[in-house]
């Protein structure tokens, strides 16, 4: 498909120019009258009623109770998961922070009509969008033109032509009220309360406020050489090296290792997610990568690409990565980005759902795709036609129709996954649709039950199979807690520590730390440890198995356990 490219004739563009700074100047002092009218206060009662009116038409695009999907996302949780600051922006300038769940798709057919709406599903054959008014419009996918995603959302942008400052006021206060209840069910695994400890963990940058890093997303200890780490940079696509000197901060040092922009793409949510060493990196010098390219049309998808490093290890040996797989997505959503080297010495690939929301088409439980799995290949072997080697333990090698890739399914959004040094067992961090986020401990050929199942409630019954068998979380948590659940690792660096053999974890969004304990994947108990400055973005390990904390906005943290107790 073709970019699609709007034109707009040069006399409406004269006819805006004349009053825009003007217009500008106004909604400005508008907006910010609005901000101060609704910062406390307001009447929820009322706001409801103006929720529900046809001045204010949230209800159009938007549900707070049930399963209907809408253009806009179910807002039953929304109390939970924005600040009150965060819902006055948000429902003042939709399009000023906008999810790409949420995002525009502007189609052009072939016919010369022009059809805006949120994405409700792809398939091969057709496309279906929520348009303004909530309704659903199917467009054949051999009547489409072009298509183009927009960072505009369909929400109307000037509210205040619509509900006076005082209604708004009382909008805010409604939707704060619109939290998470219990349906009275309880899980032994899904707790209602995870209680600090006496003496929380404390964080200790790992490096000067001066050396701050750009979206960092990643890192890992340097297989070669002590007290030096590998810093992923997502936004960016570069991959540092962080030199530990001797003399506290001032002695550290940051050298670029490889810069990854002429292969990788970058936006708000894609770029480069991951970096793995070879086991016999020493040797090979080979590592991996897990990054993301637009070359499928309006959509981007990850890239799993092998590269080595210069003789001396200090940089990257150049060229052109050798790219093993690609992972076809439908959406800009949900696309993984963990990759790692298991204890049996194969790479394993974390993939998502890849959208849209709610995984409609139901990826994650079709053996077919690459998607809603983690993958387990062999890259020192070529197979079939592949740049990898698929490990005959895999369990659906011999499946009809089945791809051999896949090592386990059933998952949304395993944005990070690790190893557990002593026991071998694969802990996910797998992010939640509307109510709930997940730990799991995963093993091979097990069906993890997304979308059949958010955690451990049933969410729908479209894709389930008769007789088969859905594996739940060790862990499931609502968003009174948080709503983007980040892996971490089980904590084995001080046999002597009571944290010895925890599960260490964080939320994205919450910033909340927590450790967790289990018995055959049974919850025992978790605990809140602590919190972070920044959004937790991932965890790593020092060379003595100490857990790193990642701050999405730049700064890289030691967890610091030595006084802490995990009681």
């Amino acid at each position: 498909m073709k970019t699609l490219q709007i034109a707009i004739p040069s006399i409406l563009l004269l006819s805006c120019v004349v009053d825009f700074s003007y217009a500008q100047k106004d909604d400005k002092q508008i907006l910010a009258k609005y901000r101060e009218t609704s910062k406390s206060g307001g009447d929820a009662g009322r706001g409801m009623k103006v929720f529900a009116s046809e001045k204010a038409a949230c209800s159009k695009c938007h549900i707070v109770k049930g399963n209907e999907r809408k253009a806009g996302p179910s807002l039953q949780t929304i109390g939970d998961k924005f600040t009150r600051d965060q819902l006055i922006q948000s429902v003042l300038e939709p399009s000023a922070r906008i999810h790409p769940d949420h995002a525009t798709t502007t189609v052009q057919t072939l016919a010369g009509k022009t059809i805006a709406g949120v994405l409700q599903s792809r398939s091969k054959k057709e496309l279906k969008l929520f348009d303004i008014n909530g309704k659903t419009v199917t467009i054949a996918v051999a009547d489409i033109e072009n298509e183009k995603q927009s960072r505009t959302s369909l929400m109307p942008a000037k509210l205040f032509e619509t509900v006076t400052a005082d209604q708004f006021a009382d909008l805010i206060a409604y939707l704060q009220t619109l939290r998470q209840e219990s349906n009275g069910r309880t899980w032994p695994g899904m707790p209602d309360e995870m209680p600090m400890v006496k003496k929380p963990a404390r964080l200790h940058r790992l490096h000067s406020e001066a050396m701050k890093f750009d979206f960092p997303v990643c890192i890992i200890s340097s297989p070669t050489a002590k007290g030096e780490y590998f810093v992923v940079e997502q936004k960016q696509r570069k991959i540092w090296r962080l030199i530990k000197g001797d003399a506290g901060f001032d002695s550290d040092e940051k050298k670029l290792f490889v810069d990854l922009s002429d292969e990788a793409s970058t936006g708000q949510f894609e770029g480069v997610m991951c970096l793995a060493f070879h086991p016999d990196y020493k040797k090979n010098r080979k590592y991996y990568v897990n990054y993301h390219v637009r070359n499928q049309g309006s959509h981007f998808s990850p890239i799993i690409a092998e590269r080595r490093a210069a003789v001396d290890f200090t940089k990257d040996a150049g060229g052109k990565s050798r790219r093993l797989m690609q992972i076809p997505q439908d959406t800009d959503l949900h696309w993984g980005g963990m990759l790692a080297f298991g204890p049996d010495g194969y790479l394993h690939i974390c993939a998502g759902d890849a959208g849209p929301q709610e995984d409609p088409e139901g990826h994650s439980q079709n053996l077919s795709l690459l998607t809603g799995a983690i993958l387990r290949i062999d890259v020192d072997q070529q197979s079939d036609g592949r740049n990898y080697g698929i490990p005959d333990s895999n369990p659906f090698t011999s499946a009809n129709k089945a791809r051999p890739e896949i090592w386990a399914y059933g998952v949304r959004m395993p944005w990070r996954f690790s190893f557990d040094s002593a026991t071998g067992d694969l802990w996910i961090g797998d992010i939640g649709q509307n109510l709930f986020e997940s730990v799991r401990i995963s093993r091979v050929g097990e069906n993890h039950g997304w979308n059949v199942y958010e955690g451990f409630e049933k969410f729908s019954e479209r894709y389930r199979r008769p007789n088969e068998k859905y594996v739940q979380p060790v862990l499931s948590y609502r968003r009174q807690h948080g709503v983007s659940v980040t892996g971490g690792y089980v904590y084995r660096a001080k046999k002597s520590s009571s944290y010895y053999g925890a599960y260490i974890f964080g939320d994205f969004e919450s910033k909340r730390i927590w450790a967790m304990t289990q018995k055959d994947r049974k919850l025992v108990k978790v605990r809140q440890i602590g919190s972070c400055p920044d959004r937790i973005c991932s965890f790593g390990l020092d060379e003595d198995g100490e857990l790193l904390v990642i701050g999405y906005e730049g700064t890289i943290f030691r967890l610091d356990l030595s006084e802490s107790v995990f009681e």
